[in-house]
């Protein structure tokens, strides 16, 4: 049987004391910010079970969670996942947490979230894009502060939390850059969707920058192809080097060069974003951008909380910034 992690464990693993870590679990004051995320960072890492500083549900903070249904499907979902990891940073700060999935036809008949009915929420965590009009519809009923988790509205007047996308995909690029590739294409939404058209833009900044052409046949962009309703149709003569503007596509893009006879990394290289790719041969090889996925739950839930409490009344955007998870589908060129 597993031995339980206690405080003592995490207090001993950061050089720090009992008090110092019970105090940042619980949400107390004297502890400052940098301290309380490293305790809450240690704590997931050990496997603390928080229960125990959430005993009792009287008086704590109630958050609502709505994420569309056409984001979700449970256990390999990269939304369900981030659910789960807002549903962590709530109770590291002894929150409480209710979700509900909004329907297509829920959405498009502007019905209210039923959490939001009769106060039962003291603030709402909306995770993915959904329709300015409505989320306003959810800003005339709910009258309790709002987060919106890897999307923003700034007309909503709504705090955010993102993945800092455009320097994220710049990353990217500029990693193919110096494995010695110049002829790089993207495959990606560039139009539609706010994060895959930033992500975009960091491939075209750095191609930019390192003076290296655009070629346009090499760019993918049909909404279709992303969200995997068409196939990808690719020029005669490619690119040594495929940018793609999530590990989805990237598998895509991976299983047809696989039908058209071409390897990965020996004959084509390709990078991917998110770090999530689900059941996927290309999933242990692909080399991505990591989304901190568990951070951008903490940033969210500790604004909101805030928000509840009055400390903050202000609209912001967090942008955060990860990490290259570097695999085996990229070859070096450089002699």
């Amino acid at each position: 049987m597993a031995r339980t992690v206690t405080l003592k464990d995490i207090a001993n693993e950061l050089g720090t004391s009992i008090v110092t870590v019970s105090n940042a679990l619980s949400g107390k004051k004297g502890v400052s910010e940098a301290v309380r995320t490293q305790v809450i960072e240690m704590a997931r890492e050990l496997g603390y079970d928080n229960a125990k500083q959430n005993k009792s549900p009287k008086g704590k903070v109630t958050i609502g969670v709505i994420v569309s249904e056409q984001y979700i499907g449970i256990g390999t979902s990269f939304y369900w996942t981030m659910y789960q990891q807002a549903v962590w940073a709530a109770s590291i700060y002894k929150a409480l947490t209710t979700l509900e999935i909004i329907s297509t036809d829920q959405e498009k008949q502007l019905e209210p979230p039923r959490l939001a009915a009769d106060g039962a929420i003291d603030g709402l965590i909306v995770i993915g894009k959904l329709e300015k009009i409505y989320l306003e519809c959810i800003l005339k009923v709910l009258k309790v502060p709002v987060v919106l988790l890897d999307f923003r509205c700034e007309e909503s007047g709504c705090s955010s939390v993102m993945s800092n996308n455009y320097i994220g995909m710049y990353k990217m690029t500029r990693y193919l850059l110096k494995k010695g590739h110049r002829s790089i294409g993207y495959v990606g939404e560039v139009e539609t969707n706010e994060n895959l058209c930033d992500r975009y833009f960091g491939y075209r900044k750095v191609m930019e920058e390192w003076g290296v052409p655009v070629n346009q046949e090499w760019v993918i962009a049909d909404p279709q192809v992303v969200s995997q309703k068409a196939a990808i149709s690719l020029p005669k003569t490619l690119p040594t080097a495929f940018v793609c503007c999530n590990d989805y596509v990237a598998g895509f893009l991976y299983d047809r060069l696989s039908q058209m006879g071409y390897r990965v990394p020996e004959d084509i290289s390709m990078v991917g974003y998110d770090n999530y790719l689900y059941g996927h041969s290309l999933a242990k090889k692909l080399t991505t951008y990591n989304v901190d996925m568990k951070e951008m739950a903490v940033a969210a839930v500790r604004m909101l909380l805030k928000k509840a409490d009055g400390k903050s009344d202000y609209y912001n955007i967090v942008y955060l910034d990860s990490q290259i998870v570097e695999r085996d589908s990229v070859k070096s060129l450089k002699e």
